[in-house]
């Protein structure tokens, strides 16, 4: 549901994948501490724009970033290299507006 989403998750492809995990693993344990336990829901690339219809997806960007409450930048060497990260930071602030909601 819109606004249920706790992290928009943005990371360059190019960018090392254990630092990213550990990254997530670090802002999971404190979202947890934070809520109780409780799992954080995530829009992650990899597992929310289906294969076969990523057109489609990239078009609802804008609305899975302003549903997201948190953006999460895994930051890497590549990350503000990759036009995408920039945009998807651009866009998140358009819509939801605040730059206390990306960590």
């Amino acid at each position: 549901k819109y606004h249920e989403c706790d992290c928009f998750i943005s990371h360059s492809w190019s960018d090392p994948p254990a630092a990213k995990w550990a990254a997530l693993q670090k802002w999971r344990a404190a979202f947890k501490e934070v809520h109780a336990g409780r799992e954080p829901v995530c829009f992650l690339d990899k597992f929310c724009v289906q294969a076969g219809q990523v057109a489609e997806s990239l078009a609802c960007l804008p609305f899975f970033l302003a549903g997201s409450n948190t953006f999460l930048a895994l930051v890497g060497p590549t990350y503000l290299e990759r036009l995408w990260c920039v945009v998807e930071i651009h866009i998140f602030l358009q819509m939801r507006g605040t730059e206390r909601q990306i960590q």
